[in-house]
């Protein structure tokens, strides 16, 4: 699988990196890499913004994207222009509070979408705000939580601490042990587990024991005892599970709905079926556990919402539609299917040590940019 995986410790939750439509913006402006240096290209893979950066990030839903330049951070606007100076050592997403967590002097504070300071930089180390406007930092070893003010909320005393949940609970450690506490600090379920995870839209949250995992409900009520060594959250209500080495899918009751049969899966796309791998093969299933694509490509992506999933045969990589129907053969090294656009990428020479070069293809396989990008999106998006 090609996916971006935001790892908490020993619990995974994943997040389907294809999507054939951009929510906010029909024209987006992709990350690109051009030798040493990165910038912006359009769907149509012309620079809008030419490769001058050392490091870029996406832009945001205020327009700014943050952007490294003479080892200093700052932001730029759509136009490329510095929206703040470079002059950050580290910086942090935008939070929907319009703040960022930024670096200076070996201390974080934050900034307001201005570049003014909000917050001055006092931290050791921070956290990402939530929906309660409340964010961890980090004090002398000891981690608490502010809120968008730099009021402190609640005293730094865990030895971590995480972002608050939709739930307004967060997971703490305390003395090597994980529990959760509310808003106020109150601690809700005492400090017992090896490991706790985020509450997710399903309303469970992973806890280990004894290096197995299982789930809690957000009144830390036991739901589905620790059982399971791996698991994967997606878009849908079902959870992905590992046990006894094998995968397969329980719901929010922690009731195993598709039992444990698959030597890898990634979890259910928005359309409702999940790519799974069988016998060294790789097809989907729907949300039953029927296959509806029968096991017979090396790799696959996830389904983009247009209905398209990339898929591996014979060393080449291509599309199939929800049926399994090819609809783009496979004959390009990689390809990734991201807001509308189909990314494809040739080793030079058809070796990989060479290099490798990204272009863009239609949803008919015509070429559109022919292989020209070092990278697009981001390094670690792409096949190795």
């Amino acid at each position: 699988m090609k996916t971006k995986i935001l790892t908490f410790s020993l619990i995974v939750i994943l997040i389907g990196l294809s999507s054939c439509k951009s929510n906010d913006d029909d024209n987006p402006l992709i990350p690109a890499g051009f030798g040493e240096k990165c910038g912006f290209i359009d769907k149509n893979g012309s620079w809008v913004i030419n490769p001058q950066f050392d490091a870029i990030e996406e832009f945001n839903e205020f327009g700014l994207s943050a952007a490294r330049m003479s080892k200093k951070w700052g932001y730029i606007d759509k136009s490329g222009n510095w929206a703040i100076n470079p002059q950050f050592d580290e910086t942090r997403g935008f939070a929907d509070n319009g703040l960022a967590s930024v670096k200076m002097n070996n201390k974080w504070g934050f900034i307001d979408k201005a570049g003014k300071v909000i917050i001055n930089p006092q931290f050791d180390k921070t956290g990402d705000f939530a929906e309660n406007d409340l964010v961890s930092i980090e004090l002398n070893d000891k981690w608490g939580f502010i809120d968008k003010t730099g009021r402190m909320v609640i005293n730094p005393q865990f030895d971590y601490a995480r972002r608050f949940s939709d739930n307004d609970l967060s997971a703490v450690q305390l003395n090597d042990k994980w529990g959760l506490i509310d808003k106020t600090g109150k601690m809700v379920v005492n400090p017992q587990f090896e490991d706790v995870g985020g509450y997710e839209e399903n309303r469970l949250a992973t806890v280990m024991l004894n290096g197995k995992l299982g789930f809690i409900d957000n009144t830390g009520e036991m739901v589905a005892n620790p059982q399971f060594e791996w698991v994967i959250f997606s878009e849908s209500v079902l959870v992905a599970v590992k046990q006894n080495g094998m995968w397969g899918f329980i719901d929010k009751t922690g009731k195993i709905v598709i039992n444990p049969q698959f030597d890898k899966t990634c979890g259910f796309s928005k359309n409702g079926l999940a790519a799974v791998k069988l016998n060294d093969k790789w097809g989907f299933i729907d949300k039953t556990g029927k296959m509806i694509v029968n096991p017979q490509f090396d790799n696959v992506d996830n389904f983009s919402e247009c209905g398209l999933a990339a898929v591996k045969h014979k060393k080449k990589w291509g599309c199939i539609d929800e049926t399994g129907s090819i609809v783009i053969n496979p004959q390009f090294d990689d390809l990734i299917i991201y807001k509308n656009i189909i990314f494809i990428a040739e080793y030079k020479d058809g070796n990989k040590d060479n290099g490798i070069k990204w272009g863009i293809i239609d949803m008919n396989g015509k070429s559109i940019a022919i292989p020209q990008f070092d990278w697009v999106i981001y390094k670690y998006y792409n096949h190795p």
